[in-house]
């Protein structure tokens, strides 16, 4: 249908002299990061993730978070993160797909993918409540030791 001279609709001007695989690292790169750069113009919930992201990182360098804690608030961020560029990704393609027509399919896949992030919000949520409980406890001078709760309630 298409042939290889014909140019791509709409696409940018560079866009249009390859359609194929990136032909360097270097140019796959600035796709990568030109990728990035329009999920956070185009997408409100990602730059909302990425601002609660930075103030769990100032928080969690004021309250002194240890080596382990730190990778567990990086695991919980970076799924949600991660997330919501798939639910990004689901809904470019299926508004692709049906353009401006209804299709039952296409809210199912946009909703299910929207639940995805709202299943990792709350991984998150979880995870950075048990991750800063006993420092913020700490914070407010809140001294306790579940393990002698604990060990109270077997005598």
């Amino acid at each position: 249908m298409a042939s290889k001279d014909k140019k791509l609709e709409g696409a940018p001007k560079d866009y249009n002299k390859k359609v194929q695989r990136n032909s360097t690292f270097f140019r796959a790169m600035k796709n990568s990061l030109h990728g990035i750069w329009l999920i956070l113009v185009r997408e409100r919930n990602m730059r909302i993730h990425i601002m609660l992201g930075f103030f769990i990182l100032v928080v969690g360098l004021h309250l002194g978070l240890n080596r382990a804690d730190w990778l567990w608030v990086a695991v919980a961020v970076f799924t949600v993160i991660s997330s919501e560029f798939l639910n990004t990704i689901i809904e470019a393609v299926v508004d692709l797909v049906v353009e401006k027509r209804y299709h039952p399919l296409a809210g199912l896949a946009k909703d299910v993918a929207a639940g995805g992030v709202l299943v990792a919000v709350s991984f998150e949520i979880i995870l950075l409540i048990i991750v800063f409980q006993p420092y913020i406890w700490r914070h407010f001078g809140i001294v306790t030791n579940f393990s002698e709760i604990i060990h109270s309630f077997s005598k």
